[in-house]
Parts: C-alpha cells; structure tokens; sequence
C-alpha cells in the first residue's frame, strides 16, 4: 500500500504572519517609525476611499471549515485595502438557509449571505437585491473586463437562468456531478478512452469485473444517481421533474422502463459492488480510495477533498460525464452542475450595498478565489485560475456542460418521493428488485 497522504492545514502564509508578528513585538524604534508610517499610509488610504460601511455576512460554512477560514482571510486583506469598511461573520453551518429570512423579519442586520444557489433561489428569492447592473461593470481586479466575461460562462448562466434573466446573486465555490472514477484503475483494465455511449460503460464494466475488480459503488446519499442520470438522458430533464411528484406516470413510461430493464441489467452482470444495498454513506467514497479495487461512483466536485486523509498518494482521480443512453434525447452536454452563491440583501442602501458587491467581486476575481482552491481543494470562479489537479478531468466535464440539471438529478426533486425512490434504487442495484418490481416500489407515494 502506497503512502497516505495527511492534509496540511499549516499555511506558510500564516507562519509568515506569525513571525512578522513576533518580530513587531520588540518595539524598537525603527519598528515604532514603521508602525507610524503605516498608520499614516492606512489614513491616507482611508480618506481617499470612497467605500464604508459595515458589512454582516451570514455564511452557511461551518468556522472551521476552510473555506470558512479563506472568507475571513480575503476579508482581513479587503479591509486592509477598504480601512472604512468591516465585515462581520457569522458562520450558521448548513442551516444558514433556514435561519436567514427569520433573522432579517426580525430586524438582524445581514447585508450578504450565502447558500447552495438553489436555497438561494428557493428561499431567499424575496429578500434580494437584483445585482445584474453591477456584473456589467469592470472591477480592479477585472482587467478592464466586464466581471461577468472573466468568471465561468455555465455559472453565470445558471444564476440568471434561476430568476428569469437577472443575477440576483453571484456564484462561488461551482460544484458537478458526474462519473468519478479510479483512472488507473481504469486503465490497468485497458479501458483507456472515457466511455461516451451506453455500450462503451457496459464494456469498461466488463473489462473492470474481468480484471477482478468492482466497476460501480454507491451509498445511501447518492443511490438515486444511475437512475437519475439515466432517466434524465432517456427522458429529458423536464419529464423526469413530473415523474417525481406523480406516481401515476410510471407505469406507462417506456422511458421508465428502459431505465429500469439497463440498470438492473448491470445489476445481473455483477457491476455494482456486492455490498451496495448495505452501504451507508460514506462506505462507499471511503472503500473505493482505501481498496483501490472501484472503478467508477457517481459523485460531487467535493469527492476528493472528502476522502483526502485516507486517499494514498499515488491514487489517479478521473472523471467524465454520464454517457448518452439508446433513443435518448439528452446527451453529455446535459448534467448536474450548481454552486454556492451570495447574496445582497434588498434593504441595503446603496453605499452598503456597493462595499458589499466590491467584496464579493473581490473574493471571486482576486488571489482569494484561488485560494479556495489551494486551501480547500474548490473550484475557482475565474476562468485563468488554475483547478485542483485531481479535478483537472472534472474541470472538462463542467466545461462542456450547456444544459442544467439540478443535484443529484430531477428524481430527487420532490420531498414526499426522494427516499421511496432511494430505497427502490438501491434494491434495484443490490439485484433485490426486478425492472417491474423497482417500477412498482418507486412509484409508492
């Protein structure tokens, strides 16, 4: 077994910071003229800046997430740079999207607040500011572009595609779904050339199962995704969104059923991993880095940076897209894509709501978007930033996307529905289920 790799959460910009501040610490009085120079510099700087105000960003990171810790580091500089301006976090975790619109009906001050883009347009879509004007506008961190022609195409087409053409937030953090995979693995079993059509999975199944090895895991989180995406190309994304809130329509959907009759024909040819009806989340991301013996697993963006304690060094992360399926309608041009995004409360005024779309222009444009990358392994906005090297397929994937899908695939879309097609799926890929008896179970609510 190959060494495993440990994270370094030691940052050689934060033991330099250190020691600069051991240093200040000897009051001589060449560090006393420094320091006054400097408080001078900051009060010139201050008088001529035009942005103030204070800002209170609520966050749906955790505090000691990174990404969290790169927030607080790019808004230290931002202040540096803005002496008139402070901004203040709080850090909510997850149920940040829950807590917002409560907070701000009873009077909290939260100028800027962040979501997964489809919270953000679920939930907050009546308490935020329209910014389109603003990604009009160049930045000094712009390059004398427009902000909206220096970050990646597909997010800012999804921001406004969610709010009938206008940015009422802007993207960061972008995340996919896609085919993760084990690529030398892959390769070791001689399939060299990422599947793009149904039969050509089928046969790098076969390859891998040939070799000894398991070709497809899972787990409880993302059970629904073979099905999802599967249905998803057959059907379009539009039919899969009804399929989730009426039963009815099951029964009678040829669509349905050729996704049924493929994926439990994996299952018969043993493609799935034995133990995938027991597999409880994270089993399944975990096995496949620690045995190295999985091939491919349907995942997020973030799958890496999960499993990064226990992946071993030499481990070669691949990725495509799911493969276009017979008499689809759909193809690889089409997947699930999304991202986090913030946005700028409609009551702030508008020197408020300046320093806040400063900030975030800021934090998206500046040396502070690829430090998401370098600290917490996430893709950067900017299209000249450099990803992480374990996306660096991914990053092909997300490129080549036009067409949206929502997380996870419209199968999940519907609450009362999501865990009854869930179990259906897992006992369909366990080999439990036939393709009528999955149809029947799925289509119980």
């Amino acid at each position: 077994m190959s060494k495993i790799s440990r994270r370094n959460f030691l940052k050689v910009a934060g033991i330099g910071a250190a020691a600069m501040g051991l240093a200040a610490c000897g009051g001589s009085s060449s560090s006393t003229a420094a320091s006054s120079s400097a408080a001078s510099s900051t009060a010139a700087a201050a008088a001529d800046d035009t942005l103030s105000g204070t800002i209170e960003y609520w966050s749906s990171w955790s505090e000691t997430e990174n990404q969290a810790l790169v927030l607080r580091q790019a808004a230290d500089a931002f202040m540096q740079l803005h002496p008139n301006v402070k901004i203040n976090f709080t850090f909510n975790g997850r149920d940040n999207r829950n807590l917002v619109v409560s907070a701000i009906e009873a009077g909290t001050q939260i100028d800027l607040m962040d979501a997964n883009i489809d919270n953000v347009q679920k939930l907050w879509s009546e308490n935020i500011k329209d910014l389109s004007s603003y990604v009009e506008k160049t930045y000094d961190t712009t390059d004398g572009k427009a902000y909206k022609d220096v970050v990646i195409p597909s997010m800012m087409s999804l921001s406004s595609s969610l709010f009938d053409g206008k940015t009422m937030c802007i993207p960061y953090i972008p995340q996919a779904f896609m085919i993760f995979c084990n690529k030398g693995l892959l390769e070791e079993c001689g399939v060299t050339e990422y599947p793009q059509t149904w039969e050509e999975l089928m046969d790098a199944c076969e390859k891998v199962k040939a070799a000894g090895h398991i070709p497809v895991t899972t787990d409880s989180n993302y059970c629904t995704s073979w099905v999802g995406y599967y249905m998803s190309r057959r059907l379009g994304n539009d039919r899969v969104m009804e399929l989730a809130k009426d039963s009815s329509l099951w029964a009678t959907d040829e669509g349905v059923k050729d996704t049924a009759n493929a994926i439990a024909e994996m299952a018969a040819k043993g493609y799935f991993d034995p133990n995938i009806e027991s597999n409880v989340y994270p089993a399944a991301q975990q096995d496949m880095v620690i045995s190295e013996n999985v091939a491919m697993y349907i995942n997020g963006t973030w799958l890496p940076n999960e499993v990064a304690d226990t992946t071993p060094d030499d481990f070669k992360w691949g990725a495509f897209a799911f493969p276009e399926v017979p008499n689809g309608v759909e193809g690889t041009e089409s997947g699930c894509y999304s991202t986090y995004a913030i946005a700028v409360n409609k009551d702030c005024d508008d020197a408020a709501t300046e320093a806040a779309v400063e900030f975030i222009v800021y934090l998206t444009t500046s040396e502070w978007d690829q430090e998401f990358t370098n600290q917490a392994n996430a893709i950067p906005m900017r299209t000249d930033h450099v990803w992480p090297e374990n996306l660096t397929d991914a990053q092909v994937v997300l490129n080549s996307y036009t067409t949206h899908y929502p997380s996870q695939t419209a199968i999940v879309t519907n609450s009362d529905s999501k865990q009854i097609i869930a179990d259906a799926c897992l006992k369909l890929m366990g080999g439990s289920f036939t393709a009528d008896e999955f149809i029947k179970a799925a289509s119980a609510f």
